[in-house]
């Protein structure tokens, strides 16, 4: 066989010289024009049918214009933050509100440009998940109700998703340029499968006895479509929209090669550029505009939300008094059913624990108004240079020059522990199960610590004088008197785990104290702050190189990659020798280790009861684990306000370094080990059933 195909020659055009079929040469002899038919087709479509890819463009344009530069772009960004923290509060729950606010302005904290770029970039995605539920709900409705249809669609799905990403990217740009537009629209066909996909399943999984019931009824289609089938579809109707909101967010690096700005333009830059820190920057806002979206699209598991009490209130305004008498005798029926339960009344210890701590709250309420510096400003002085002489000026613990940060912290500390106990007095576990003993007795750790840090921390190089006021020294004792009160009423409050604890030593646990405790000395050795401001003007041997590599860039573009990282690391470099590093330990910085180090070499002892080393007791356990949380929340604060501290009044040529962050990072794990025990207490209950007779 092979002989005879070594036989069979053709000849080469032109040359006359023979090329056998096994020779690889043969095979421009016989190569399909595939590319050359799209290209006629392309070439065909922009000079005949130019309205149909208006028309289809037109939508694409119309809201990225409006919504996105019109509008996303030009409002305040505290309102969208706002607006943010009310959509979650109404459609989730007020605590997704709240994280999905306070994510969304960690974007806007990391700089002005930054909050453009978040805002471009959820305007893209919100456009591409709009005309996709515009697009795909209807046509998976179709597909659900018509076996003809799905049987076209289903090939189309399946290769649309088997199709790489950047694929997409070759008709759009052909027919529509690069750019914004073809970039959102490239995004959309991306997103379409899986919404299609699962609204045709959800609706093929609906029970069909009760189709079939509500046809029997006389409903006609178009009813049984609206008041039966959506409905019950909507768990994956929704599961769709999150997947397609998802996948919109996937293709956002990609969109940005054709031309597309926002965060994912960003990212390719610093890849592109080898910009370590716009990469690290602009990865970091993706990452949160990502589980913003993702956790306001997801359904929320309880019952009663906001939003639904809202609106059952609305519906009751507008009933006729049979309906109200009908629901109130079917809530009385499943009441008459269920039984009814409540929380464990306070303990007398635990009242007394709760006043205690209270009394402390309130005193560190009152010193955070009363004067915590004097003369100078402790924390702000690190990075502004009128802090270092302000005679005869005095400052309370909200003053940039004063407190600072560690005194809004403080605050906020103060705010919660006040509601823990007098929640638990008045009605102990209604509101959160956080808002107990344990929850007080982290505050008043966030107190202490707060106030000492500002004790610990040094004056900086230069301060002409500086002395404490009284403030700092009554914070630092509501502090300790609040984790005297409240561990005094942890002692006895009446919780117990949901599930029992395991019988065995929690190794994880330990692992991430150990964790926490080498993160906080790396911290230390590590610079907290770093002083550019020597560092304005290159020398000119340094210019003279850079200028050289410009050049070369100009003669070759394909060097732009490889000279700007040079370029980059002469600046850096020249950056390092100027400039001046204090990290955490050095007398000329804050000198904050000192007091971090120990506190998480506490935290660490107190996490070895915790994970059962000396015991399995369930109670006991849980209350190290407390105090853990306490600790590793202290250490947290330490690292995370000198860093906004700091930023609070810094010259921009004076910034904070990772030092602190990983000082703050190695807090916040040692507070997390402590996590999934703390979530599995919850107050005991009392039955009324007198057959129970007993807490559960």
């Amino acid at each position: 066989m092979m002989n005879i195909l070594g036989q069979i020659r053709f000849e080469r055009e032109g040359s006359g010289d023979p090329v056998g079929i096994l020779d690889n040469a043969v095979l421009d002899e016989w190569r399909i024009p595939f590319g050359y038919w799209f290209d006629q087709m392309v070439d065909w479509m922009d000079l005949n049918a130019g309205w149909v890819l208006d028309t289809i463009k037109w939508p694409f344009s119309f809201l990225l214009d409006n919504f996105v530069n019109s509008f996303l772009l030009t409002i305040s960004w505290f309102w969208v933050v706002l607006f943010t923290v009310v959509f979650g509060a109404l459609f989730r729950s007020p605590r997704i509100g709240l994280q999905s606010g306070f994510a969304l302005a960690l974007c806007g904290l990391l700089g002005q440009a930054y909050w453009l770029d978040t805002m471009r970039t959820v305007g893209m995605v919100i456009v591409s998940v709009v005309l996709c539920a515009i697009i795909g709900i209807p046509l998976g409705v179709v597909c659900a109700r018509q076996d003809g249809v799905w049987n076209v669609v289903r090939p189309v799905m399946d290769a649309m998703q088997v199709i790489h990403s950047f694929t997409y990217m070759v008709p759009f740009v052909f027919f529509f340029s690069i750019g914004v537009v073809p970039a959102t629209m490239v995004t959309m066909i991306y997103a379409l499968p899986p919404l299609v996909r699962l609204t045709n399943l959800g609706i093929r999984q609906v029970p069909e006895d009760v189709v079939e019931a509500s046809r029997a009824y006389g409903a006609p289609e178009s009813r049984v479509l609206i008041d039966v089938q959506l409905p019950l579809a909507r768990p994956a109707i929704m599961t769709g929209l999150n997947q397609c909101l998802m996948l919109s967010i996937a293709m956002v690096g990609i969109a940005a090669i054709m031309g597309a700005s926002g965060l994912g333009l960003q990212v390719f830059r610093a890849v592109q550029n080898l910009d370590v820190g716009l990469g690290f920057s602009a990865g970091f806002a993706l990452f949160l505009v990502s589980v913003v979206l993702d956790r306001l699209s997801q359904p929320e598991d309880d019952n009663r939300r906001l939003f639904e009490r809202i609106t059952g209130a609305v519906r009751a305004r507008r009933s006729t008094d049979e309906e109200l008498l009908s629901e109130l005798s079917e809530r009385s029926k499943e009441k008459e059913t269920n039984e009814v339960e409540w929380n464990t009344p306070t303990t007398p210890q635990e009242r007394t624990g709760s006043f205690i701590a209270m009394a402390g709250g309130c005193v560190a309420l009152v010193s955070l108004f009363l004067t915590w510096g004097n003369d100078a400003g402790l924390i702000a002085g690190h990075s502004r240079s009128t802090d270092l002489d302000l005679a005869g000026q005095s400052f309370n613990g909200f003053s940039a020059s004063g407190g600072n940060w560690y005194g809004i912290f403080a605050f906020a500390a103060v705010c919660f522990l006040i509601a823990a106990t007098i929640t638990t007095i008045r009605n102990p576990g209604s509101v959160s199960k956080w808002l107990g003993a344990h929850g007080s007795l982290i505050s008043a750790f966030i107190i202490l610590s707060s106030s000492l840090t500002y004790l610990f921390a040094n004056t900086a190089q230069g301060t002409a004088e500086y002395s404490h006021g009284v403030g700092v020294y009554l914070c630092l004792a509501g502090g300790a008197l609040g984790i005297l009160g409240s561990f005094y009423a942890l002692r006895t409050a009446p919780l117990s785990p949901h599930r029992p604890l395991t019988v065995s030593i929690a190794v994880g646990r330990i692992l991430a104290g150990v964790t926490a405790v080498i993160l906080v000395l790396i911290g230390s050795i590590s610079g907290w702050t770093f002083d550019e401001r020597g560092a304005k003007d290159l020398p000119p041997e340094a210019q003279a190189e850079i200028n050289v590599l410009r050049e070369e860039v100009e003669l070759s573009p394909a060097l732009v990659a490889i000279n700007n990282s040079k370029i980059s690391s002469i600046i850096n470099k020249y950056r390092m020798t100027v400039e001046t590093i204090n990290d955490g330990i050095t007398p000329n910085g804050g000198g904050l280790s000192y007091l971090a180090i120990p506190l998480v070499v506490l935290g660490f002892l107190a996490l070895l009861p915790a994970v059962g080393i000396f015991g399995f007791d369930e109670h006991l356990r849980w209350r190290w684990s407390v105090i853990v949380a306490g600790i590793g929340a202290g250490v947290s604060v330490i690292g995370l306000g000198w860093i906004i501290s700091l930023a609070r009044v810094a010259d921009l040529q004076i910034v904070t370094g990772a030092g602190a962050f990983l000082t703050a990072l190695g807090g916040a794990a040692l507070a997390l080990s402590s996590r999934s025990i703390l979530n599995e207490f919850n107050r005991k209950k009392v039955y009324e059933n007198p057959n129970i007779g007993q807490n559960v």
